[in-house]
């Protein structure tokens, strides 16, 4: 359990809080490069880590990400006109471009100089991968992009996806870290028409073996975390994940099967995005795979149309069926993406972990908040995060296999780690 005053820190995100900090050290997703599909189309509130922006994509085609306000009498921008290479106030029309710049204020005087000592914060943003990054921090400290493996892939080789999780960041990320819940919550009672989770008959070994033994290695990007199964007789089934600063996962598959990527991003205390990428390395994706993703299935939570916002919710107990739940699923609920958004949804807004007792499978949980907050601390006494700056660093893949007992996991697995440049 951590106290009161921890679990504050680990939470908050907001411009003066520790964890808030830290995480304007990093660039982060802001929104999905198809919210913003073409030039001068209509623009896009963001808000991450509790400030409020507006996206657009100019005439050019370049992406700006400004303060929501303008600053003349500071309404909303997002009402405003994206035209002719700016963001038009709908107000009294004063106009920014892509880098905060006031272009016109068509209500003052012919001759006025007053726009040339006007702006409104511009974020440095960058789009790759199918994702609009943007950096919130100190311009003097302005981070290496983290090199992400699907980052440098061919746009057919990529899916990029995001949902909302009405919860605190810290519990999306518990939960993508936690490979011992994969026994349990996604756990099917019939066999799977599909294998949503990249690691083949591995899945048996998952089903049978509920109390992995957890090896969790601190790195410069974050946690290198083992967690070793029961398999035959003279063999483990391990999973390497890993966590990279500040809240990135890769999860384990099978050496070439679909990679799989999750990344947690705070809108604010209680409430995040998840961004999900499945990416292959060496082939585009299938159209049969790329339907699974688009449309919901066993995998994927079904949105509602036209929204980010699952269909399944608190107000719908997550679409479940207590029929399925008895027949062919262990939590009756109908993807693994929305049995996961249940259950960490369910824990509530920011959950109070002075009350939790924790077990040896939460070794990850225990290392990762740890980490995190003594990073956030040490940001605080002058010490930069290493990984912000080495962009390198992330240039990792996650593994699933079966060893013989004897190997080294570690060892074994390291070619599968690294990714080759």
């Amino acid at each position: 359990m951590l106290s009161a005053e921890l679990n504050r820190i680990l939470t908050r995100v907001g411009p003066e809080a520790p964890i808030g900090a830290l995480f304007r050290r990093f660039w982060l997703p802001a929104l999905l490069s198809e919210e913003i599909p073409g030039p001068d189309c209509p623009p896009v509130r963001v808000t991450l880590l509790g400030t409020g922006m507006v996206a657009f994509r100019d005439t050019q085609g370049a992406v700006g990400l400004l303060d929501a306000r303008c600053p003349h009498r500071l309404t909303d921008l997002f009402f405003g006109r994206n035209e002719q290479g700016g963001l038009r106030c709908v107000y009294h029309g004063w106009k920014f471009d892509v880098q905060g710049a006031c272009l016109d204020m068509p209500s003052e005087p012919p001759g006025s100089r007053m726009k040339e000592n006007i702006r409104v914060n511009a974020y440095p943003v960058v789009e790759k991968g199918g994702v609009v990054w943007a950096y919130l921090g100190p311009r003097d400290r302005l981070p290496e992009l983290p090199d992400l493996e699907f980052l440098s892939l061919p746009a057919d080789h990529f899916y990029a996806s995001k949902c909302l999780m009405k919860c605190n960041f810290q519990q999306a990320l518990e939960g993508s870290i936690d490979t011992a819940h994969l026994t349990f919550l996604h756990r099917s009672l019939e066999p799977m028409a599909k294998d949503v989770f990249a690691v083949g008959d591995l899945q048996q070994f998952g089903d049978a073996d509920g109390a992995p033994r957890f090896f969790c290695k601190d790195t410069d990007y974050g946690l290198q975390i083992a967690a070793q199964r029961n398999a035959e007789e003279d063999s483990f089934y391990w999973r390497i994940t890993q966590w990279f600063m500040p809240t990135y996962v890769l999860v384990p598959t099978v050496p070439g099967l679909v990679c799989r990527a999750n990344l947690f991003i705070p809108i604010d205390d209680e409430n995040c995005w998840w961004y999900r990428v499945r990416y292959h390395p060496d082939r585009p994706l299938s159209g049969e795979e790329l339907a699974e993703y688009s449309s919901g299935g066993l995998d994927y939570a079904r949105l509602i149309p036209g929204t980010y916002i699952p269909e399944g919710g608190k107000a719908n107990d997550y679409l479940l069926n207590r029929n399925d739940q008895r027949g062919s699923s262990f939590t009756g609920i109908p993807s693994a993406q929305l049995q996961d958004i249940a259950v960490q949804e369910g824990q509530g807004a920011i959950v109070d972990r002075t009350q939790e007792h924790l077990g040896t499978t939460d070794a990850a949980i225990s290392r990762c908040r740890r980490r995190l907050i003594d990073a956030a601390k040490a940001l605080e006494e002058g010490t930069e995060p290493v990984a912000a700056s080495n962009g390198s660093l992330y240039r990792l893949r996650a593994v699933a296999m079966e060893l013989p007992r004897e190997a080294e996991p570690e060892e074994a697995a390291r070619r599968h780690l690294v990714v080759q440049s």
